[in-house]
Parts: C-alpha cells; structure tokens; sequence
C-alpha cells in the first residue's frame, strides 16, 4: 500500500450525480478536506472516518437533514454526502450546522490527540487552504 492512500480525497471525488454543487457547500467542505489530508496520515482512513462519524451521530439530532450512511467509509465518501447533504440547504443553515459539526470534531479530536495537537492541525489545515485560495485567485 502506497502512503498515499492514506490521503483523504478531494470531497467531489465521491459525489454520485458529479454536478455542480452550491458554492457555500464547496467553501465548507474544503476545509473538512484540509483536514483529512491532515489526519488521515496520523489516524488513518478508519480512524477519521470513525471520529467523522461519531461527530455526525452527534450532531444529527438538531440537524435531521444531515445523512447517517453506514457504508460512506473513506474520508471522500464521507465528505461528498457532506457537501451533498450543505447543498440541498440554504447558505445560513448549512454554516450553522457545519459549525456544529466542526466544534463537536474538535471535541472528540481534542479528547483523542491532545488539545494543543488539535489545534496546530486545524490550524495548518485552514492555512493550506487560504494559500490554495489565493493561489487560484491569482492565476
């Protein structure tokens, strides 16, 4: 097994209907990307996925509409029926729950790894995504 492999991919990497999704979707989920990019090397595919899931059964019951697939195991997979599940809502209730989601993460992360290890990951992770951002604003 390759050691990238272990590297989540990128979240339209799994989407079934592979259209376009709304850019408050995208813009939430590149950040989970960074962050499996991040992970996935540390805890593995299973690792994040079981910390991702547990997260989403958390955070289910005040967000209903957020879909628990059992057979979604690799971090593209869980993150494309995140964007899928952010694009059918509107902008504000996507931020809010995708806030949620991300907050009760950092909890179970900070709980598995350490708070400080937790937060110069999220840290990296947001930074390589502003550089990606404006790398692309730039060309």
């Amino acid at each position: 097994m390759d050691k990238d492999d272990y590297r989540a991919q990128p979240a339209s990497a799994g989407t079934a209907s592979g259209g376009p999704r709304p850019d408050h979707a995208q813009r939430l989920v590149r950040t989970w990307s960074g962050l499996g990019r991040q992970l996935v090397p540390l805890i593995g595919e299973n690792g994040f996925g079981a910390l991702f899931g547990r997260s989403l059964r958390l955070v289910v019951p005040v967000y209903g509409w957020l879909s628990l697939d059992p057979s979604r195991k690799t971090s593209a997979t869980l993150l494309a029926g995140l964007e899928a599940d952010l694009a059918a809502v509107d902008a504000d209730t996507a931020t809010a729950a995708n806030e949620e989601l991300t907050s009760t993460f950092t909890r179970q992360l900070g709980a598995l790894i350490g708070a400080g290890l937790t937060a110069r990951l999220l840290a990296e992770s947001t930074a390589g995504d502003e550089q990606q951002q404006n790398q692309q604003e730039h060309k």
